[in-house]
């Protein structure tokens, strides 16, 4: 995508995460608490962004960290997508839970976008339209601290495959589509797999 439209794709993310938040407790029962940008729109500007991750949004939700492991959807990420439209953006949307780092081995340097008490962060919307996204980015955690960082996402990961592997066994043939938990389990082993390979790097 043209870069001016990977810049409005980011103002429409603030803009939904908004629309969204500002729905009645209880129409959607996940809480977004704030959306964090990374990946090509925060380097230097160029002509084009890679439709695939170009925009990467991290959200940052109320779901206890084994429900929101690396690679997999936290309950309610369904209905919370649906209402904001953003599963038909190009962006690629992770889940991170809150009081953890946002960043990790894949989400490097994410600048805060939107939170849902303070609205839109101003100051990186006018960074990113004036191409300098770059200069928001915080400095890269030393590699200690990363390591002990996807050690504990690790934990947490491995706890989301026994729980998916449990859940696609138990109702594996109950009446319905066993895809949405099949689904589920291939997320959860991929993030798994993903954080292995990280550590091993």
């Amino acid at each position: 995508m043209r870069w001016a439209t990977a810049v409005r794709t980011a103002e429409h993310v603030a803009e939904r995460c908004a629309h969204v938040a500002a729905q009645p407790p209880g129409i959607v029962r996940l809480r977004v608490l704030e959306a964090w940008l990374w990946g090509p729109l925060l380097g230097p500007p160029a002509e084009e962004v890679p439709d695939d991750g170009g925009v990467g949004v991290a959200l940052v939700c109320d779901a206890d960290p084994v429900e929101c492991a690396w690679g997999t959807a936290p309950p309610g990420a369904g209905q919370w997508l649906a209402a904001s439209g953003l599963a038909k953006r190009p962006v690629r949307l992770v889940f991170r839970p809150a009081g953890r780092p946002v960043g990790n081995h894949a989400v490097t340097g994410p600048v805060r976008l939107w939170t849902v008490d303070g609205g839109p962060e101003a100051g990186v919307l006018e960074a990113l339209r004036a191409g300098e996204g770059a200069g928001l980015r915080p400095p890269r955690p030393a590699p200690e601290v990363l390591r002990a960082q996807l050690e504990q996402e690790l934990v947490a990961s491995l706890a989301a495959v026994r729980r998916a592997s449990g859940d696609f066994a138990a109702h594996r043939w109950a009446p319905g589509s066993p895809l949405a938990r099949a689904d589920a389990l291939a997320a959860a082993v991929a993030g798994h797999l993903e954080l292995l390979d990280a550590l091993g790097r």
